[in-house]
């Protein structure tokens, strides 16, 4: 048994969240949070902040200081299941035994980040736990990119991936990928796609992106370009033509790029802009948010769907069945657990995006 405290199977190990559905995708789509007519320049000018009724511009550190970056418990009871993915294929089945994959050791990566080295660590603990539950050993692969990661899977070559929230239906629909975990804390789930610009610049609300400088991250990123696309264009601000648009790579290069002067805003993951400010990299009080939307499900954990079932089941119990608090996965992500998830169900929002996108399930649609 691994060091890291297991859960008692049950409810409280196996709990089930549904984390999207109608009432979620209703307020996505009608657009969002609003902004305001403050002077940008001058934060001791912005609204009063009141979460039940956010207006715009606020400081990063405003919205920070009041978890207004992730879901809430509230927004949980109100999702409903679905039976079947709204948009692309659903997750495969596992294959016949003749079919099935049994490597001597198992491939891993996450997310890719400017810095992968920082995953062994993060990842430490839970790579311990797959060991202990599977009986492989487990080797983290620094993957560069969305694509490299699919491409990867799709190959054979990948078998536990943890996916980019708009990645996971390329996942599911190129590499057979099958999802069955977020991360969670204290029933917080998610991220929100937000729209930073710099303390004093004229952008105060998604109108005036219009003829500015923006950064996207890639072509397969949820709230670095996915939703934007959809969202800004209920919105009124149409990526791409009412202004020109270039892909920086990551969130951490877009963040950096609009701290530095770079690019006058760009679309990002909340989550992660709390991850560069808490790093030290950029200052909560120097980057204003001019726009949110309603939360977003996470980084989903998945498995390759032709692993032999005892594999497949050891991975989802070292994710689900155990308690990360205290470990480095925590202290990285700022979330101690698992918990199960449908991809039809969890993922509705991002398929409902991506149907509006009319995205194409190829992996040179992953790239730049």
């Amino acid at each position: 048994m691994a060091d890291n405290q297991r859960h008692s199977l049950g409810a409280q190990s196996r709990r089930r969240y549904l984390l999207t559905g109608s009432a979620v995708v209703g307020g996505l789509l009608a657009g969002c949070v609003s902004g305001d007519d403050s002077n940008g320049g001058d934060p001791d000018s912005y609204p009063d902040w009141d979460p039940d009724d956010p207006q715009f511009p606020q400081l990063a550190s405003t919205l920070l200081a009041d978890d207004f970056h992730i879901g809430t418990d509230e927004l949980l009871e109100q999702m409903e299941p679905r039976d079947e993915p709204r948009y692309g294929s659903p997750p495969p089945e596992t294959p016949d035994a003749g079919d099935r994959l049994d490597p001597d050791t198992l491939d891993f990566s996450m997310v890719p980040t400017e810095d992968p080295a920082t995953y062994e660590d993060v990842l430490a603990p839970l790579v311990e736990n797959i060991e202990a539950e599977t009986g492989k050993d487990v080797v983290v692969n620094p993957l560069d990119s969305y694509a490299a990661q699919i491409e990867a899977m799709n190959a054979d070559r990948l078998h536990v991936a943890g996916f980019a929230t708009g990645a996971t239906p390329f996942a599911v629909n190129i590499a057979g990928a099958v999802p069955f975990g977020i991360q969670i804390a204290d029933g917080a789930f998610g991220y929100r796609l937000w729209v930073i610009s710099q303390v004093g610049s004229d952008i105060d609300e998604l109108a005036d992106l219009d003829g500015a400088d923006v950064t996207h991250v890639e072509e397969s990123s949820n709230s670095g370009h996915q939703a934007p696309s959809a969202l800004f264009s209920a919105g009124g601000v149409e990526p791409g033509e009412d202004y020109d648009l270039e892909f920086s790579g990551s969130h951490e290069n877009s963040i950096r790029a609009v701290d530095a002067g770079d690019y006058d805003a760009a679309p990002i993951a909340s989550t992660v802009l709390e991850r560069q400010i808490e790093s030290g990299h950029v200052d909560g009080d120097d980057l204003k948010v001019v726009w949110v939307s309603d939360p977003f499900p996470t980084t989903s954990f998945c498995y390759h769907h032709a692993l032999e079932p005892e594999l497949q089941e050891g991975i989802e119990r070292a994710h689900l069945e155990y308690d990360y608090a205290g470990t480095a996965l925590e202290e990285y992500y700022d979330r101690d657990s698992f918990t199960e998830i449908d991809y039809a169900t969890h993922w509705d929002v991002i398929l409902e995006i991506q149907e509006q996108n009319e995205a194409d399930y190829r992996t040179d649609e992953l790239e730049d």
